[in-house]
């Protein structure tokens, strides 16, 4: 029997040396396959991990960013409020109103809202009626004393320095029509100053606070894997310098240039833009919503053909000797300690992404998302429009014979149909409401304008950017 086993095995050799031959292949493939499938599993879990973890770490940043920016803007609400301050010009009004007679009944009603002070705005159109008779309507006397945006009210004193009577004060007053002037221009200015101050100081804030992220993020990762004997760990580009809790405070800190001298070149951009565009305004002018929105797109329009997109970086960050010294000296810092290799990095790399494309993108669409905001909360203060007229009985079809109808009429009647009358309401009665808004942007708890800008695709997508950008802390 082995005789027999033995020759079939020398007549078959080849085929068996074959088969053994592929068998063997394919046991040693298929544990190829296997090794290779159980580690690319191993190496998508790792970056299933890794990819899980700095997603947590970037939403836990955007958290930190929203609390933040909660944090710094009773500081910047405080300036607006105090540099444009229309309840001062409302309490000037008043007692312009309280030597007169005693009050009509119905004739002022009173609107009040979160900052304790009250708007008296008359329902009727003498609202602003001034002294001597002239109303708001009318064009200011030829001294040409009408308010501007921004312009504090300052008490006009005599040349001999004594006090006057009431008869000789009279003619020093500002008119009523003087005030609601002021009124409406800085009721426009402060809520413009509220939005775009917001925006500004969201993407600021969102683009420091990544950029220590992704700082810390890195520096948690070499500090896992580095070795005893190497200081460093070979990463995706370079990576030099670690982040120090001093150079990331000082980082943080640059945010003050903002909130206490760049806010105010912005102010006084935004307070000639809302001038040029305002002052023409009738104060009894009725204006549509419509109408009302084309007054804020021509005071954005004004921003930018100003310039406002070229001076945003020395409004966010203190550039050139001057500033610098300022910036230093208003918060008591030395040069030395501050300006760092790797501080000097992160500044150098923050004034490129506020110079790029994207930014002034992101800046735009943030603009546009909050007047949006703003106008449709402005929508509650126009009524609702009349039902449009139903229309009469249709024409019966002309056949031979008859006569036809006359053309004017049916093209009268389609107007008539076909419009969709739109409520007006008079600006005066507009600026409570609008200076309110300003008001709650900046002051708004909760905040659904900085919810609204902060979750925005934008500025998510800009943060993204920030965060995982090869260059950072480079």
């Amino acid at each position: 029997m082995l005789d027999g086993a033995w020759s079939f095995v020398r007549r078959h050799q080849r085929k068996l040396a074959i088969t053994a031959g592929v068998v063997g292949g394919l046991y040693y493939s298929g544990r190829l396959l296997v090794n290779r499938v159980v580690e690319m599993q191993t190496v998508a879990a790792k970056e299933r991990t890794s990819k899980e973890n700095i997603r947590r770490r970037f939403d836990q940043n955007q958290r930190d960013c929203l609390f933040t920016i909660m944090s710094l803007l009773p500081e910047l609400s405080e300036q607006v409020l105090r540099e444009v301050d229309v309840e001062r010009l409302i309490t000037e009004l008043r007692t312009i109103h309280r030597p007169q007679a005693s009050p009509r009944p119905g004739g002022n009603s009173e609107e009040k809202w979160e900052g304790g002070n009250a708007w008296s705005v008359s329902k009727s159109p003498s609202v602003g009626v001034a002294d001597g008779g002239s109303e708001p309507g009318a064009e200011p006397s030829s001294d040409g004393n009408t308010g501007n945006a921004g312009t504090p009210v300052q008490p006009t004193p005599r040349e001999d320095g004594t006090q006057s009577d009431g008869a000789a004060e009279e003619p020093q007053r500002r008119s009523k029509v003087e005030i609601w002037e002021e009124i409406k221009i800085q009721s426009f200015a402060r809520t413009m100053i509220a939005v775009y101050a917001e925006s500004l100081l969201t993407m600021l804030v969102h683009i420091q606070l990544n950029m220590v992220g992704r700082s810390t993020y890195l520096d948690s990762v070499v500090g896992k894997f580095a070795d005893a004997n190497d200081s460093d760990v070979s990463l995706e580009g370079r990576y030099e310098s670690r982040l120090s809790s001093t150079d990331e405070q000082n980082f943080l800190m640059l945010s003050w240039w903002f909130l206490n001298r760049g806010w105010r070149q912005l102010m006084t951009q935004i307070s000639e833009a809302t001038n040029h565009c305002i002052r023409q305004l009738p104060l009894k002018e009725r204006v549509t919503h419509r109408e009302l929105a084309a007054l804020f797109s021509g005071i954005h329009l004004r921003l930018r053909e100003n310039g406002l997109v070229q001076s945003l970086t020395t409004m966010l960050l203190p550039l050139g000797d001057e500033n610098v010294a300022d910036y230093l000296a208003s918060n008591r810092l030395a040069a030395d300690q501050v300006f760092t290799p790797v501080f000097v990095r992160l500044l150098d790399q923050m004034r490129d992404v506020i110079e790029s494309t994207d930014f002034i993108y992101v800046f735009n669409s943030c603009i546009d998302r909050l007047t949006a905001q703003l106008l449709e909360s402005l929508q509650e203060s126009f009524p609702e429009p009349l039902p449009v007229p139903a229309p009469r009985a249709p024409l019966p079809p002309t056949v031979e014979g008859e006569t036809v109808p006359d053309l004017e009429g049916v093209v009268r009647e389609f107007e008539e149909f076909s419009a969709s009358p739109e409520s007006r309401v008079v600006i005066v009665q507009l600026l409570p409401r609008i200076a309110r808004e300003g008001h709650q942007i900046l002051n708004g708890v909760p905040n659904h304008y900085l919810e609204n800008v902060s979750a925005s695709r934008e500025v998510q997508a800009l943060s993204a950017a920030v965060y995982t950008a090869e260059n950072v802390a480079q």
